[in-house]
């Protein structure tokens, strides 16, 4: 363990327990790097340790997150990129790499080394990839603290600590792909076309609204429409629109004792048959089995 005024990190061992968790975290720290600063820092334990001409492999995951300054990234997966403050890279176990801050800027970074069968379970399904290693996530107080809160952790290493870092980690992750996900909507006209879309879906739920007659009210053509509102939501207007109802079927069932024929109608369905396929499908139970589940 390192630490001082302007940086701390510490490597931990993770037991067989908490490796059964799916996800676990060997290492954090905090560096503060000033204009014309060596680096990497020369302390770094020998497993760490990098020199710029050589870089380095890790046998874990690391991500790197550059709260200020600029600087450089490099890995036999990507070749050079640029690297400024707002921006994580990630760093895949066994892929050559190499980082450092601009001499003329330094940069302050937050780290955190991991592995896991969870972390594996991303990377199959691209979540994580090391030919797109760094993400554009801007300056999130949510991510540094999140980041802060892994370091306190590890530096106090109190029963069980491990569990509750893996969430934060966890966290970390999901603030990332959802600033990513959300990026392409943030700020712009329609993000707000999108909003008032849902709105109109959830208002005539229980009226056959057409999906043109929406589009065309918030100003866009039916096409873009529907490709944008998936963009945004994940699913289409329709499929939108089918799970608001199933939602409401479920408030049916839990609150009222009317018939499912009743509810079918009440929902547009004409045929109770195919809302309680539709519903088993989304929900996974039968019509019958929700409510008897959730009879209070």
């Amino acid at each position: 363990m390192t630490t001082d005024a302007s940086r701390f990190y510490k490597y931990i061992s993770a037991d067989e327990e908490i490796k059964r968790w799916g996800i676990y975290i060997t290492g954090a720290g905090h560096i503060k790097v000033d204009k014309e600063t060596e680096y990497p820092l020369v302390d770094d334990p020998s497993h760490h340790y990098f020199h710029w001409s050589v870089g380095r492999r890790l046998t874990e995951y690391q991500i790197l997150y550059v709260s200020r300054g600029k600087g450089i990234f490099e890995s036999e997966a990507t070749g050079f990129r640029k690297v400024q403050a707002g921006d994580v890279f990630i760093l895949f176990p066994g892929i050559w790499h190499r980082f450092r801050p601009y001499q003329e800027t330094g940069w302050d970074e937050y780290w955190v080394e991991f592995n896991g069968e969870l972390i594996r379970h991303y990377r199959i399904n691209d979540f994580l990839n090391p030919q797109n290693p760094i993400l554009r996530i801007e300056i999130q107080d949510k991510i540094i603290e999140n980041f802060s809160s892994i370091i306190e952790l590890i530096k106090e290493e109190k029963p069980g600590f491990q569990f509750i870092a893996a969430g934060h980690l966890h966290l970390i992750l999901g603030l990332m792909f959802a600033k990513i996900k959300y990026h392409p909507f943030e700020g712009k006209i329609i993000e707000n076309q999108i909003r008032k879309a849902k709105v109109m879906l959830l208002e005539n739920l229980l009226n056959d609204i057409p999906q043109q007659e929406i589009a065309q009210s918030i100003g866009m053509g039916y096409s873009i429409y529907r490709k944008r509102f998936k963009e945004y939501t994940g699913v289409s207007p329709a499929q939108y629109k089918i799970n608001l109802k199933i939602n409401k079927a479920k408030d049916f069932l839990t609150t009222t004792n009317q018939p499912l024929k009743e509810i079918a109608l009440n929902l547009g369905f004409d045929n109770t048959d195919y809302f309680c396929r539709l519903f088993k499908q989304k929900t996974g139970y039968t019509p019958t089995d929700y409510r008897a589940k959730n009879e209070r």
